[in-house]
């Protein structure tokens, strides 16, 4: 059983976290960092994220099939006042982390792709967003579960690639017919 002073530093260590991205982290991020690092453990990290959320230091939100978290203003002053009881060794490791993840993060957040069952179909939902405003939204039917995920895996790995490929298309001369 963790004493009062670890579950406090295990909080402290997700606020500190989240202010260091600077941006919305999704959940699967978070829980990379806290269990490879073993902070703390699945249920544990559940748990604090359930609690901080509550308690208003943390934002949760659910948008498209993902939920993502963002310290608050609370949660700011909260850090400010007890981020010394975090380990300096610590905190190396979580800026090492948001420093070489950033941008991963970053897009993780910008490229979304998800589907639902529509009918006998699934319709797939894929977007672009630029400073949390909607720069592209591709919206189809496909025929299986397999497709949708297909499509939504390819979305998330290339989503810019697709998007500049539409534009220059959309752009080109080469459509036009000759008179």
């Amino acid at each position: 059983m963790k004493s009062s002073s670890q579950l406090a530093e295990s909080k402290l260590i997700i606020l500190y976290m989240l202010d260091k991205a600077g941006i919305p982290m999704s959940l699967s991020y978070i829980q990379e960092f806290a269990l490879a690092s073993e902070y703390m453990d699945y249920f544990s990290l559940s748990n604090y994220l359930s609690e901080l959320s509550e308690r208003g230091y943390i934002e949760k939100k659910q948008e498209h099939n993902r939920t993502t978290y963002a310290i608050t203003e609370n949660g700011l002053n909260t850090l400010q006042l007890f981020k010394n009881l975090i380990p300096d060794a610590k905190k190396h490791k979580i800026d090492n982390y948001i420093l070489i993840n950033k941008n991963e993060i970053k897009k993780d957040l910008e490229i979304v792709a998800n589907y639902k069952k529509y009918n006998n179909d699934y319709l797939v939902e894929c977007f672009v967003y630029e400073d949390k405003i909607s720069i592209m939204e591709i919206k189809f039917r496909v025929v299986s579960k397999k497709y949708a995920n297909k499509i939504c895996d390819n979305w998330k790995k290339d989503a810019s690639k697709y998007y500049l490929e539409f534009i220059k298309s959309l752009l080109s001369d080469e459509n036009k017919k000759k008179i």
